[in-house]
């Protein structure tokens, strides 16, 4: 079994979490219950545990914080795209 240990060290050297233990945790929460979700509803198959995957994840550098205005627009420009008919979608219109 490999060694998934987060040291203080991993938190500093962390672009994302900035040195912020919080930050780090709350990161690792929350990829961890979007793991464990993604399990449950049958995208992705499990062979280790939401929360060792989530460590490992972090401590490579692959999970990053999406800034809560960045996400609003993201799910507006959803809301958009699906409030146009599709004989009026922009595709057609160029």
């Amino acid at each position: 079994m490999p060694n998934e240990h987060i040291s203080l060290d991993d938190i500093y050297r962390n672009p994302v979490a900035e040195g912020s233990i919080f930050r780090a945790v709350k990161m690792m929460a929350e990829e961890a219950r979007f793991i464990n979700e993604q399990a449950k509803l049958g995208y992705i198959d499990l062979t280790e545990k939401p929360t060792t995957i989530a460590m490992r994840q972090f401590k490579q550098n692959r999970i990053a914080i999406v800034p809560p205005e960045e996400m609003q627009e993201e799910q507006a420009d959803e809301v958009d795209e699906a409030l146009i008919p599709a004989e009026e979608s922009p595709a057609e219109e160029a």
